[in-house]
């Protein structure tokens, strides 16, 4: 029995104790907090914990006073708007009392161990002019050498160093902010006096960088790519005689392909064609300068003229085209991919005779203009109206002659190394002002040069110098039996040295 009153007498105790405390905690709270604001307490972010109204109107005015906001973007690149920069202006007191006793009025005791976060309207204003221009020249907007604003890339096919093939790039966010977009967070913060903002937070500002507007077709993107690295993987080798060989390598084709903005494959014709003029100009010949002994001994330098080797261009444009373009099987692709080995890289390897629209007699590719037979040829000495044949090494024949009458250009007949084109036994040549029958026809220009007889009423009175008054339309006139001589002698494809 006397345990049982002990219990309830401890009983009692405690709970005076405890409300007792209450009783002091809410005297003490409400005397210490009657003009201060409670523990944990932020206002617009702005921490006025435990301080007296007039303590958080000064801190207000000393955190506007000293306002700047920090905005951090991609790549931890940041900028501030400085409030004394745009004249910043807050009419905060009347809404900050209003709060004051909002929170006063309508707290608890146990509100002390509770978080409180109010939003006040703090009526901001500053100069809009020197706000927008601040944004517009920010380093967020503009860049700079160190920080390069770069548009968003849709999902696209490019070339892999690494695997030397193409290869899928997924989207690429870009740092290129949207400026309406920018504009107004910038504003919306302001007017919060929110301090930083951190701009690569996609929860809470969605879109204020640009994306890229169109979708790519996943499965399109494949097919293309499909496309692109049967372009991609081929090895173009041609045989050019003496040992040489000259080969296209992916390396070279990779700046060919184009992708459009749809990722569609096509062959860039004008890059190709600028590699296939650079391969043909290698091993043209014709025109090229050509040391030549003429029939005096003496050594002269002859260029111009269309004999010697030239690639035919357009047929090897097309040749290469249609190479690259033609499906190739996928399982050799992808083992090339897979493995860079000698079999993988020949069995994409196709091998093509090259196409020449001009032959020369040889080929010397230490000395591109030793190409021509030095045994069997002709000669125009146009100083002294002489024809020269030799066959076998040896001048079998010499006549003289009477070349064009200078200086019209239409009537001249132009120094050069050319060759044979035709022979017939009789031709009508035929001009703007004359057609006039010939026998022992050799062409040796397409424009209408060559040997050939004719008629002439002063071939008693020839002289070297008869060409400069009564010379011809460009051709080589030569007495009948010097012009059969010469048919008999000459072979198509033969040189023909013209020179003065």
């Amino acid at each position: 029995m006397k345990r049982k009153r002990r219990r309830v007498k401890k009983r009692i105790k405690v709970i005076g104790a405890v409300i007792l405390g209450y009783i002091l905690l809410y005297f003490t709270v409400s005397i210490y907090y009657q003009d201060r604001w409670y523990p944990n307490t932020s206002i617009n972010g702005i921490n006025v914990s435990n301080m007296t109204y007039t303590q958080s109107k000064e801190l207000f005015d000393e955190t506007i006073k000293n306002y700047a906001l920090e905005i951090v973007g991609k790549d931890k690149i940041s900028f501030k708007i400085n409030g004394k920069d745009i004249d910043l202006a807050v009419d905060f007191e009347s809404n900050l009392k209003k709060d004051f006793i909002s929170h006063k009025n309508n707290r608890s005791i146990f509100g002390i161990f509770s978080n409180h976060s109010h939003e006040i309207n703090l009526n901001v204003s500053y100069d809009q002019d020197k706000i927008e221009e601040l944004i517009n020249e920010s380093i967020l907007i503009k860049g700079s050498k160190t920080y390069e604003i770069k548009k968003s890339v849709s999902a696209h096919i490019e070339y892999d160093n690494e695997t030397k093939s193409g290869k899928i790039v997924d989207e690429i966010e870009g740092n290129e902010l949207d400026l309406k977009k920018f504009n107004s967070l910038v504003k919306e913060t302001l007017n919060k006096i929110t301090p930083k903002i951190y701009l690569n937070d996609n929860k809470k500002y969605p879109g204020i960088y640009k994306k890229c507007s169109d979708e790519v077709d996943e499965k399109k993107l494949k097919e293309q790519l499909e496309i692109y690295n049967n372009y991609l993987l081929n090895w173009i080798t041609w045989d050019m005689g003496e040992g040489v060989t000259e080969t296209i390598t992916p390396e070279n084709i990779k700046d060919w392909i184009k992708i459009d903005e749809e990722n569609k494959v096509t062959i860039d014709k004008d890059s190709m064609g600028e590699w296939i003029e650079d391969f043909c100009l290698k091993y043209k010949t014709v025109g090229k300068k050509r040391n030549f002994t003429t029939h005096s001994g003496q050594v002269i330098e002859i260029s111009g003229g269309d004999y010697g080797w030239r690639l035919d261009y357009e047929k090897i444009v097309d040749q290469v085209y249609n190479v690259i373009t033609d499906k190739t099987n996928n399982q050799l692709i992808n083992a090339y991919i897979s493995n860079h080995s000698k079999e993988n890289i020949k069995a994409l390897t196709t091998q093509l005779e090259p196409v020449y629209s001009h032959k020369g007699y040889k080929k010397d590719y230490e000395n591109f203009e030793n190409d021509w037979d030095t045994q069997n040829y002709s000669e125009i000495d146009i100083t002294e109206q002489m024809v020269y044949v030799y066959r076998d090494g040896q001048q079998v024949f010499s006549s003289k002659c009477v070349t064009g009458m200078p200086p019209t250009e239409d009537r001249i007949t132009r120094t050069g190394v050319w060759y044979i084109k035709e022979k017939m036994p009789e031709k009508i040549l035929v001009g703007e002002d004359y057609r006039t029958p010939s026998k022992f026809w050799v062409r040796i220009m397409w424009t209408g040069t060559g040997y050939h007889y004719l008629e002439r009423s002063d071939w008693a009175n020839w002289s070297p110098t008869l060409y400069l008054t009564k010379g011809s339309h460009g051709c080589i006139n030569l007495q009948y039996e010097d012009a059969k001589t010469v048919y008999e002698l000459v072979r198509i494809g033969d040189p023909v040295f013209i020179h003065y």
